[in-house]
């Protein structure tokens, strides 16, 4: 599934991107849009802000491919809002949720995707 990295013109405004994962402002990740945002309107009404020379580039994130949801149906692994979900913890690699799948297995978790809404 292909994530949007649509930014609303305010996010844009304020040099926030967004990575498919997670909202980006300076060096700065959040899971939330409005944090990025709140941050970023604090960050700039400091006295003597200045502006980063170069826009900071993050890694684009792309959800698991087919391969990946094999081996995660294979061990009861979820994907939830660009993490991998096992039992009550979340990954951001796949290869660090497998290796706690097989160490303790039994641990999944209904996911949304299980349920049949569509993922973030």
């Amino acid at each position: 599934m292909k994530i949007s990295t649509a930014l609303p013109p305010a996010a844009l405004a304020f040099g926030i991107s967004f990575d498919g994962r997670a909202y980006h402002y300076r060096e700065y990740s959040y899971d939330r849009l409005a944090d990025a945002l709140d941050y970023a309107k604090l960050d700039r009404a400091k006295p003597g802000f200045r502006e980063e020379r170069a826009p900071r580039h993050w890694k684009q994130w792309f959800g698991p491919t087919p391969e990946d949801r094999l081996q995660m149906a294979a061990h009861g692994i979820g994907y939830e809002s660009g993490y991998y979900c096992y039992g009550p913890y979340r990954y951001e690699l796949l290869a660090a949720a497998l290796n706690y799948a097989r160490r303790e297995p039994g641990l999944s978790r209904r996911t949304a995707s299980d349920n049949g809404a569509s993922e973030q």
